[in-house]
Parts: structure tokens; C-alpha cells; sequence
């Protein structure tokens, strides 16, 4: 016991220098051999909670580089020795290429001995690795049923933050798509409105209607950035995501250049994705990688999309039609394509026809409290404000009145 123990503060002693030598990679034969052999002679929980308090040191030095290989080789012999926590840190580790080489293999079969010995927490990120590999048909047969499946589960057992989060975004798709399930556009998209969080900021305003622009370098944003571009090459959908990480920030560099453009450009000529099309349509709104904005072309992509259907290019479209943007301005265009989006529960049409009908040239209050009553249930911020000036201002009788009107004649 007394030697476990010396052993123990021998290792505490040596560590912080052991730390150094790593961080600046300068070796110390003697000193590492040292910390090996009282390294050994500690128990097993103690050696793996002495290599995580080495990676621990590396991640509060903020340390942008793989871990070094040394504290690998610490997990792995405690891992080896059938500790799960210590298996799961490699799995990990092979997952992230930290300090190994990037290995989904190895990743699965340190997961897969954890998940052995009960870690439900092993398991479920042999779920999550299982999801994206069947549906982008990685080393097994393609299927969105299976990959929804996996997903829903780890949606709705995990309690690991950033599994869940990836997970739940990627449930929100599936049901909006109809991929795997019964499409149920509504469904979708608030499962990927609600799921935004400060950890995994990409809802509806950043992902499905292109409005918000952000930098994220959370883990689960990086994980997700990555998945997506694993799966770039089989997938839409994931060439789709990864190049809506690349012009948000998320999980990446930004990069709003020809070629993060060119992904887009290229599912849009397809004639079949209008979620690329709207898109399209915002690189030409805001001049990313096409160099100077041209409305007319964004005009353009936001109709390609609406004629399909698509709620946001719909809305797009009667917001530059009212305004003048790309054509000559038509309010009864621009009306045409807002109740057509709005009747698709698009918060962002059911905002635009309240602001509409809330001007003081077209002002009918009933149908402003309408359409901004429909957009703020949806959480639309700006809508919720107006509401509240507009209904304090109203007459009970005029509230009443503004409850049962349904909607234009």
C-alpha cells in the first residue's frame, strides 16, 4: 500500500514536468522512465485518472494540435487492462484522430469493448457512428429507415450533449424530407428549430432559411461539420450541410468562396433540391463567391425554388417583389407568394404579410394580428414585440373582432 501510494506522489511530482516535455517536445529519457515505472505500480482508476488530468492540462492550454501520442499510450494500457472509461477515451481518440491516426474501425472497437461491459455510453456512440454509415452507405447497405432509427434512439436515451444535439438535427431533416419516414415538413422543421442551442447553434434561421450567419467551434459543430463531410461524396444532403457549415462558420473555417458556391450551384442545376436553390439564391443575395450581388440571379434561384414548393424560396420571392429587388416591384406578386408560404406555416411569410398589413397604406389591423400572432407561436422574436404594441393598443371589442377573422377573403 505505502508503495502504491510513494508511487502516486512520485507520478504527481513528475507530472507537471512531464507536461512540458510534451507541450514543447523536449524529452527527458530519465524523468520519462521514471514516471513509466511509478506509473505501473498505481491502480487502474488512478492510472486513467493520471492520464486525463495530462490530456485535462492540454485542453486548459488550449493545445490546437492532436493530443501527443504519449497520452495515448497511457489510456490504452489502462484501456487494455479492461477499464471501460478508459476504453471509451480511445474510441474517442481513433474517432477524433486525437493523437492517433483517424480510425472509425479502432474507434468501433474500443466503443464496442466498453459497450460489452454495460457503458451505455459506449453503445450509443456505436449508435451514432452506425447512423451516418448507413445513411451514406458507408461499409454497409444504405438505408434511411435504419439511420432515422438510430438517430431517434440517441435523440431520445442519450444524455451525452453533442450526440444528442447531431442526432436530433439530423431526425428534423429526416422528417422534413420525408427520408425514412412520412414527410412532415412542420415536423421537421420545429424539431430543427427547437434543437438550436448555444452548443449547436443551427435552427431554422440558420439552416433552412439562410438568414443568420455565425461562427461555431463547439465539438458538437465541429463532429457534425465532419460527418457531413464524410458523407459529402454519397449524399446530398450532406454535401448540402457541409457547404451551409462552410459559409456559417460552422464547425469550420468559413469559407465563402467559388467552390463552397460551386456545391451549391451544382445540386441546384439538378432541378431537384430546392433547399440548395434558396441557397443558391443568398450566395447571389450577399455576393459569396460570385463577387459582386446581383438580385436578378438571386431572384431567379429563389423562384426555381418556390415553383418546387419550398416555403423559403416562396417567402424570398414576395419579399423581393415587394421591395423591388431583381424586378420591378409587384405587391400583388409579392402577396401571391407570401400567402403561399404563409399557408405552409412559414414564420417569416406569416411576419411579412403582419408588417403588410400593418402599413399604414394597407392597413388592416385584424389581418396584421392574424399573421403576426400566427409567426410569434412560432417564436419569431420581432413579431412577438409587434403583437404585444398592437393588441395593447386595441379596444376589447376590436380584440374580439381580430380573434375570429381566419384570413383574407
Amino acid at each position: 500500500m505505502g508503495n502504491a501510494a510513494a508511487s502516486y506522489m512520485l507520478v504527481q511530482i513528475i507530472q507537471p514536468e512531464l507536461f512540458e516535455m510534451l507541450r514543447y517536445d523536449r524529452p527527458d529519457s530519465h524523468k520519462m522512465a521514471l514516471f513509466d515505472a511509478a506509473f505501473e505500480r498505481c491502480s487502474l482508476i488512478v492510472q486513467f485518472r493520471l492520464a486525463q488530468d495530462l490530456q485535462h492540462r492540454f485542453d486548459l492550454d488550449d493545445f490546437d494540435e492532436p493530443y501527443p501520442s504519449k497520452i495515448m499510450e497511457l489510456h490504452k494500457k489502462v484501456a487494455e487492462h479492461g477499464l471501460a472509461q478508459a476504453q471509451m477515451v480511445l474510441g474517442q481518440c481513433y474517432e477524433n484522430g486525437d493523437g492517433v491516426g483517424q480510425d472509425y474501425s479502432k474507434a468501433i472497437e474500443w466503443y464496442s469493448k466498453a459497450a460489452d461491459q454495460g457503458s451505455e455510453d459506449g453503445r450509443l456512440h456505436l449508435v451514432f457512428l452506425h447512423a451516418w454509415f448507413s445513411f451514406i452507405g458507408h461499409g454497409v447497405e444504405q438505408s434511411d429507415e435504419v439511420a432515422l432509427a438510430h438517430w431517434q434512439e440517441i435523440s431520445t436515451h442519450s444524455t451525452n450533449r453533442d450526440l444528442k444535439s447531431i442526432a436530433t438535427h439530423m431526425v428534423g431533416w429526416m422528417h422534413y424530407l420525408g427520408r425514412g419516414t412520412q414527410q412532415d415538413k412542420q415536423k421537421g422543421i420545429k424539431i430543427i428549430r427547437e434543437n438550436r442551442s448555444q452548443f449547436f447553434p443551427l435552427g431554422e434561421d440558420e439552416c433552412l432559411a439562410g438568414r443568420n450567419c455565425m461562427f461555431s467551434d463547439y465539438y458538437a459543430s465541429r463532429k457534425f461539420f465532419e460527418m457531413c463531410k464524410l458523407g459529402a461524396e454519397h449524399d446530398w444532403l450532406c454535401a448540402h450541410l457541409m457547404a451551409v457549415c462552410q459559409i456559417q462558420g460552422f464547425g469550420t473555417l468559413p469559407d465563402r468562396s467559388k467552390d463552397t458556391k460551386r456545391v451549391f450551384e451544382q445540386l441546384a442545376d439538378t432541378g431537384m433540391y430546392s433547399e440548395a436553390m434558396v441557397w443558391l439564391g443568398r450566395c447571389f443575395q450577399n455576393g459569396w463567391g460570385v463577387g459582386d450581388v446581383c438580385k436578378e440571379m438571386s431572384l431567379h434561384w429563389f423562384t426555381k425554388a418556390a415553383e418546387l414548393g419550398n416555403s423559403y424560396g416562396q417567402w424570398m420571392v414576395g419579399e423581393c417583389c415587394l421591395h423591388g429587388h431583381g424586378a420591378e416591384r409587384d405587391p400583388v406578386k409579392a402577396l401571391d407568394w407570401l400567402h403561399k408560404s404563409a399557408d405552409q406555416h412559414n414564420q417569416y411569410a406569416q411576419h411579412a404579410l403582419g408588417g403588410y398589413y400593418n402599413d399604414r397604406f394597407h392597413k388592416n389591423s385584424n389581418l396584421a394580428i392574424l399573421y403576426y400572432s400566427s409567426a410569434a407561436e412560432q417564436g419569431h422574436e420581432n413579431a412577438k414585440r409587434v403583437l404585444k404594441k398592437l393588441t395593447r393598443s386595441r379596444r376589447p371589442s376590436e380584440r374580439g373582432m381580430a380573434s375570429k377573422q381566419v384570413g383574407p377573403s
